[in-house]
């Protein structure tokens, strides 16, 4: 279900969750930002708890009919459930369909689970329902939910699950996993800055070449500020890169400049800290109040982007935007 099965800033929840399998609650909330490997430590665990012979430290042996299974995606006592699409909601549909997996006997394993990707991403009518198999769970299920944004989820639903929180490891840890796939040595903190400290996310940023996207993403910003390129064009390259990640490295940037405005180019934190130079001379001599408004602009373009409202029209304001803090 995940190629990446192991992440080693792991170990801890690992440790304090296996410790006793049999007493493990019935509903657990993994909690944190993306690229953490929240979802590979779902499918570790949901490995473990269905492994006919899971070794010291509940590691799942790999080898039994189960372990196959699970690899394959077909195990009968596991169900995952995710939107369709992306951006899409989990309906109540997919819910109700867990009632008759979970209340029927397990056909191979001792117990059963449920993993729910995105769990945020439930309707209020499938929130509902599905906090109907919370309250009265069957005996040895287990469901484990999977959120980037757990406050999203109703309070009634997070209360029924014991929260596991995943943070981002030290940065020597995560420096060095990226290493280890292959990444430049001389890119990994850059990368893990863009991704937040989330290693996934930096080496999905790395596999995408996105070091070369930000180059011309800046170039852009550069470019809109001296009034030798067209919001509107730009923002049609932009919607080309995704809306999301655009918006996500902005928002960072927007932070940037704030603290470099305030601090000069020697600012702690910075995101785009190889840059410093570049900042400061995007920066010079703009408002900071007005830096403040646009940063506020691209967070609330970033929720929207979770809404039915074009993408590329929501791009095209951002950098509309852009230019007029400029003048």
């Amino acid at each position: 279900m995940n190629e990446i099965e192991h992440c080693p800033w792991h170990e801890m929840q690992w440790a304090i969750l296996t410790r006793d399998l049999a007493r493990l609650p019935h509903a657990l909330l993994l909690g944190g930002q993306p690229g953490l490997g929240k979802f590979a430590f779902a499918t570790r665990l949901a490995r473990s708890l269905l492994c006919d012979s899971s070794g010291p430290e509940a590691r799942a042996c790999g080898s039994c009919k189960s372990c196959l299974l699970v690899r394959a995606g077909t195990h009968p006592d596991l169900r995952l459930v995710e939107p369709a699409e992306e951006g899409k909601p989990i309906t109540v549909d997919q819910v109700r369909a867990l009632v008759d997996f979970a209340t029927t006997r397990p056909h191979t394993a001792q117990r059963k689970v449920v993993i729910m990707r995105s769990a945020q991403a439930m309707n209020l009518n499938a929130a509902n329902s599905l906090l109907k198999l919370l309250e009265e769970p069957p005996l040895g299920d287990v469901f484990v939910l999977v959120s980037d944004r757990p406050t999203r989820l109703p309070a009634t639903v997070r209360s029924r699950c014991q929260l596991v929180d995943f943070n981002p490891p030290p940065r020597d840890a995560g420096t060095a996993w990226l290493a280890e796939r292959g990444v430049a040595v001389g890119k990994t903190d850059t990368l893990l800055a863009l991704a937040g400290g989330a290693p996934l996310q930096a080496l999905v940023l790395w596999e995408a070449g996105f070091l070369d996207q930000r180059a011309e993403l800046f170039d852009d910003m550069e470019a809109i500020r001296r009034h030798t390129a067209d919001p509107v064009s730009r923002a049609a390259r932009w919607q080309g890169l995704g809306p999301e990640l655009c918006l996500e490295w902005l928002q960072r940037l927007v932070s940037d400049l704030i603290k470099v405005a305030m601090l000069g180019d020697g600012a702690p934190g910075l995101v785009n800290a190889d840059l410093a130079s570049r900042l400061q001379a995007l920066v010079e001599g703009l408002n900071l109040k007005q830096l403040y408004g646009f940063a506020d602009a691209v967070s609330q373009a970033r929720e929207l982007l979770k809404s039915p409202l074009d993408g590329l029209l929501l791009l095209e304001d951002i950098l509309i935007r852009w230019r007029r803090v400029t003048q």
